[in-house]
């Protein structure tokens, strides 16, 4: 039971709600609380105060917590310790990436196989802020995510994997103009599908209009890379996204129209990790064969024009 509350007194912190907290474990809101009454008489300290109408962590709860966060951690490092030990494998690395970067993790996972020979990973698609959050609370080894949205602090180390390069993709239907690249204005005349506002990218796109001085006609907002794919796969709308949302490897020759938006600064993408001294080796390995990983050259493939043939020129 002890680790269940630690659990549960992590999630309290998390979410600041002891009913939120309930429904992250999959428990009652009763049940959960008894386990947290149940902590503070063994432990013989008062964690959470319960006097005050705002939430909050009393100081030993402060302390309690951070060994929470140690014992869970180290919990967690001796589970994957026995797994690696049982599966007979390189070791397990936990990957957070952002939505519009999911396509280039096949090549890095491909890049440790080359160098580590077998291994499992897990990989977790998340925003950038949930990102670092998993990293400080060393739920994820690695993330991939926006350069820029990447705390200026020396407890990360961050690296540049590619600069992003935002293209119009449109089917065979809808007429656009000849060249490799399209204009902003032009682009504002097309029914568009467009991620959220919330997400880097979308706003990395509101700032190519804004500087073009036009107002886009949107038709579709989603977060859901797979809807967008969909609607312009099948001819109702016209997509602006990063390149690297589209599949590295098996590009649709000929399916797919892409056009290259210029004008205005890319977002960077980089990968991240936490600065310590303490790196687990296979972890430590994982983040050189990313660094040694070449994205750029098949990044700027899907960029070029396909012939009547369907090859890339």
């Amino acid at each position: 039971m002890f680790l269940k509350q630690l659990q549960y007194l992590r999630e309290i912190e998390r979410h600041k709600s002891f009913s939120k907290a309930a429904t992250a474990c999959g428990v009652s809101q009763p049940a959960l609380s008894r386990a947290i009454r149940l902590l503070e008489d063994e432990l013989g300290v008062i964690i959470i105060d319960r006097k005050k109408k705002v939430f909050g962590i009393t100081d030993d709860g402060a302390r309690v917590l951070k060994w929470a966060h140690d014992i869970l951690r180290g919990v967690s490092e001796l589970r994957h310790e026995v797994s690696v030990t049982k599966q007979a494998i390189a070791g397990i690395v936990k990957i957070g990436v952002i939505p519009t970067a999911v396509h280039i993790v096949p090549i890095l996972l491909e890049a440790v196989q080359e160098r580590c020979g077998d291994f499992a990973s897990e990989v977790h698609v998340l925003p950038n802020g949930s990102i670092i959050e998993k990293l400080v609370s060393k739920d994820l080894d690695i993330g991939i995510m926006y350069y820029d949205q990447c705390p200026q602090a020396k407890a990360f180390q961050v690296r540049t994997l590619y600069a992003e390069q935002q293209v119009l993709a449109a089917s065979r239907s809808f007429r656009l103009p000849e060249g490799d690249d399209i204009s902003w204005e032009a682009a504002s005349r097309l029914p568009l599908a467009l991620l959220t506002k919330e997400m880097r990218c979308r706003q990395l796109v509101d700032i190519g209009f804004q500087t073009a001085g036009v107002e886009p006609m949107i038709r579709l907002e989603t977060s859901s890379l797979e809807l967008i794919h969909a609607q312009v796969m099948i001819g109702k709308v016209a997509a602006i996204l990063p390149i690297s949302s589209f599949p590295l490897r098996v590009p649709p020759p000929g399916r797919l129209k892409i056009q290259r938006l210029p004008g205005f600064s890319p977002g960077a993408v980089g990968v991240v990790r936490l600065s310590e001294q303490a790196i687990p080796e296979f972890v430590s390995d994982v983040w050189d064969s990313v660094m040694k990983t070449r994205l750029q050259d098949d990044l700027d493939l899907l960029c070029k024009p396909v012939t009547a043939s369907g090859r890339r020129l």
